[in-house]
């Protein structure tokens, strides 16, 4: 059911219908995870590595898994029209903040098809502000790393193994799990 209201800008009206729609989405990925009581931790990657595959960061430097090696990594796969990945952000955010950078990483990597600018802009805009931006200019990581959707994470150990894997927004006990990993 909707209803007009007169003098609000379309703009207005777009940016209430994304965020009721960000939501819904959310709300859903979370009741049915508490209906099948999963916790998104029974999915593990075959893999013991992510394949090498380079992305850019907001300067423009060409940057790989291996200059994080050392760090606890949780790799996001996001994108600016995704509103599940818009929702975890600010988690991520906080998550960055409160670990120390030289013990963990999280290395969200945009998946827009726009620019380094755009991305860069659209994390200002929301206060995102202690990721770094990374932005997957070549198009790589959808043709070599396995998985089904945005968002989707990797938790990295220290020598760049693949620990965990995440379908959908990283919340909850899965913030919990990544702390209690990195301050091991």
């Amino acid at each position: 059911m909707f209803f007009i209201v007169e003098g609000v800008s379309v703009t207005v009206k777009r940016q209430v219908l994304f965020f009721l729609f960000a939501a819904a989405v959310l709300a859903s990925y979370v009741a049915i995870r508490t209906i099948t009581g999963g916790t998104g931790f029974e999915k593990h990657v075959p893999l013991p590595r992510l394949p090498a595959v380079s992305f850019y960061d907001k300067s423009g430097t060409k940057v790989t898994l291996d200059d994080f090696r050392g760090r606890v990594v949780l790799v996001n796969l996001w994108a600016t029209w995704c509103p599940p990945c818009i929702a975890e952000l600010p988690s991520l955010d906080r998550l960055q903040k409160m670990l120390p950078e030289d013990k963990f990483a999280v290395v969200a990597i945009s998946m827009d098809t726009t620019s380094m600018e755009a991305v860069a802009g659209f994390l200002k805009k929301r206060s995102v502000k202690n990721l770094d931006v990374y932005w997957d200019k070549d198009r790589q990581l959808p043709l070599k790393w396995k998985y089904d959707g945005l968002p989707t994470s990797f938790l990295l150990d220290r020598d760049g193994n693949v620990m965990k894997r995440y379908d959908g927004p990283v919340v909850g006990d899965m913030l919990n799990e990544v702390k209690t990993l990195v301050l091991k």
